[in-house]
């Protein structure tokens, strides 16, 4: 479950992902926009969009939304969403985030929401959002704390391993995982300052079997494990993993929170 992840990896979990972890990362979106501070009437830019998350909510007082992902089962999703009609102010198109098709300064503030921390060139991906975003203006970057900050999906990770031993350990911290590493690669990609929040929301499930579920349905490396192994492979891997969950957090509801960082830079 290492590696680059590609397009075709999101597009397995487009469908879930829009249904299951879209309502969660709402909050993260809203607090993201109200830390850029964009006036009413602003052009804004979302790197790596997914299925609009923050794009939708974004364009309720935006006068236009650019909404970029690499993944096109994901713009397909932003595409089918209501709002995406209605509204009728938000660009969704496939393209590249080191690669931004977008003018120089042509935004009042952008954003990139768990999508530029996964970019195999961050530094690139930094400097392209400051590069189309006007001087002065906002970028918010947001990434995960360390897994063992998350104890119930640190549970998870742990199960997968102990009925697959032969995975290789996770590592402690994703990319950004920290707020040292966040203002360096900030910082060297130009910005004039930045400040980093910490945030923290939680999916709530109603037992742990349909935690384990949707883990297997949107968590993105899970659902691409559970695809190259095939179902029959997957099925006992699937049961220990669940087994092995339940008999450390139980088989009742539960609450997972994901704690964040959320970094603010100007440009």
């Amino acid at each position: 479950m290492s590696g680059a992840l590609t397009a075709g990896s999101w597009d397995l979990v487009a469908t879930a992902y829009t249904a299951e972890v879209m309502p969660v990362f709402e909050r993260y979106a809203r607090r993201a926009l109200e830390l850029a501070a964009a006036p009413e009437g602003a052009d804004l830019v979302d790197v790596a969009c997914g299925p609009g998350t923050l794009a939708i909510m974004a364009a309720l007082t935006a006068n236009r939304v650019a909404a970029i992902d690499y993944a096109p089962e994901m713009i397909d999703r932003l595409r089918a969403h209501q709002g995406y009609g209605v509204l009728g102010n938000i660009d969704a198109r496939v393209g590249d985030g080191q690669e931004l098709p977008y003018g120089d300064a042509e935004f009042d503030a952008g954003f990139s929401l768990f999508g530029l921390m996964f970019f195999p060139d961050r530094a690139r991906g930094f400097r392209e959002l400051r590069r189309v975003v006007k001087p002065g203006g906002k970028v918010v970057v947001s990434s995960w704390l360390p897994l063992d900050a998350a104890p119930l999906l640190f549970e998870v990770v742990a199960a997968l391993r102990h009925a697959m031993p032969e995975l290789p350990a996770a590592p402690r911290g994703g990319p950004l995982a920290d707020e040292a590493s966040i203002r360096e690669e900030v910082l060297a990609a130009g910005y004039r300052d930045v400040d980093v929040h910490q945030v923290s929301f939680a999916a709530e499930y109603p037992s742990t079997a349909e935690l384990w579920a949707s883990q297997e349905r949107s968590a993105v490396r899970i659902a691409l494990t559970r695809t190259q192994l095939g179902p029959a492979a997957w099925a006992p891997i699937a049961e220990r993993t669940l087994a092995r969950l339940e008999a450390v957090v139980g088989s009742g509801p539960q609450s997972m929170a994901m704690p964040a960082w959320l970094a603010v830079a100007t440009v």
